[in-house]
């Protein structure tokens, strides 16, 4: 099997949520956020962590990553739109951003995001500043 290539949603449009990011299996459905756990990040200058059990929780257009070991966890939001690829056999996620960027993001807050509905959108605006070199 191939990488799959994905064609992300445009972040420059101005909404205040990106579209899901639906890569598909071998037999045509959708990988959910519990096929996607565990799954290794790659961003764009190398490994940033992998994805979280968290991540069911912020479904469906983000995923939690960790992006620490064991003593410096750091748990992130990841808008599914930055995903450029998915290597299904090796359970790798390609992403067009930094691990600057992504390490710098807001940490990932449980009661933050139901409560405040920016904070979704903050962490899309994150993204934004750095735009892929295509």
């Amino acid at each position: 099997m191939t990488d799959r290539v994905v064609h992300p949603y445009d972040p420059t449009h101005a909404h205040t949520t990106a579209a899901p990011f639906t890569p598909t299996q071998p037999t045509g459905s959708p990988l959910t956020h519990e096929d996607l756990l565990g799954y290794a990040v790659e961003a764009s200058d190398g490994s940033i962590g992998s994805v979280d059990g968290h991540s069911e929780e912020v479904a469906p257009n983000h995923l939690v990553v960790d992006t620490g070991g064991p003593l410096l966890s750091k748990k992130v939001l990841l808008p599914r739109w930055v995903i450029a690829r998915v290597d299904e056999p090796n359970r790798t996620l390609y992403v067009d951003r930094p691990r600057d960027l992504i390490k710098a993001a807001p940490r990932f807050d449980r009661d933050m995001r139901v409560t405040d509905p920016g904070y979704r959108a903050r962490i899309d605006d994150h993204y934004r500043q750095e735009q892929p070199q295509h």
